[in-house]
C-alpha cells in the first residue's frame, strides 16, 4: 500500500508541468494575451494603411482625369511646361500636399515573455524529484521506527 503512493510522483510532475504551460508556456494564457496586443496593433495599422490607400485612389483618380490637377501635383516636382511663366502665392494654404504616410512599419521589437518548454520541463521534473524525496525520506523514517503507526 505504501509503494501506491509513489503513484504520485509522476502525477505531481505532470500536473506542474501542464499548470506551467497552460499559464506561462509557449502556447499559453500569456502568449494569447501578448498576441491579442500585436493582432490589435496589427489592426490599427491596417486601417491606417486603408485610409492612406483610399486618399492615394481619389488622388490617382483625379491626377486621371482633371488636367489642372495633374498640373498642380506636377510644379513642385519641377514639371512644367517650357513657354509657362510661374507666379508663386505663398500663404494661402493651397499647396497640395504630396506625400502621404503609408502607413507605420510594424516588428515585434519585445519579444514575448513565455516560458521555454525546455525550462518548464526541468521545473517538473526537480518538482517530481523533490515530491519523490519527500516520499522516500518518510518511508526511511517510518522503516527505522519499525514500520509501526501511532494512534495518539
Amino acid at each position: 500500500m505504501r509503494l501506491l503512493r509513489y503513484f504520485s510522483v509522476p502525477c505531481a510532475a505532470i500536473l506542474v508541468y501542464c499548470t506551467f504551460s497552460f499559464f506561462f508556456g509557449q502556447n499559453g494564457l500569456q502568449a494569447r494575451r501578448y498576441l491579442e496586443g500585436e493582432l490589435a496593433r496589427l489592426t490599427e495599422n491596417r486601417d491606417a494603411l486603408l485610409a492612406g490607400r483610399e486618399c492615394f485612389a481619389g488622388t490617382r483618380e483625379n491626377l486621371l482625369t482633371d488636367d489642372d490637377a495633374l498640373s498642380v501635383y506636377a510644379r513642385p516636382l519641377g514639371f512644367a511646361n517650357p513657354e509657362e511663366g510661374f507666379v508663386r502665392v505663398v500663404g494661402l494654404g493651397v499647396e497640395p500636399h504630396v506625400g502621404l504616410p503609408s502607413g507605420r512599419a510594424l516588428r515585434a521589437t519585445e519579444r514575448s515573455s513565455s516560458i521555454p518548454n525546455r525550462s518548464i520541463t526541468v521545473v517538473s521534473l526537480v518538482f517530481g524529484a523533490a515530491v519523490f524525496s519527500f516520499l522516500l525520506v518518510g518511508d526511511i523514517l517510518w522503516l527505522k521506527t519499525g514500520g509501526r503507526r501511532d494512534n495518539r
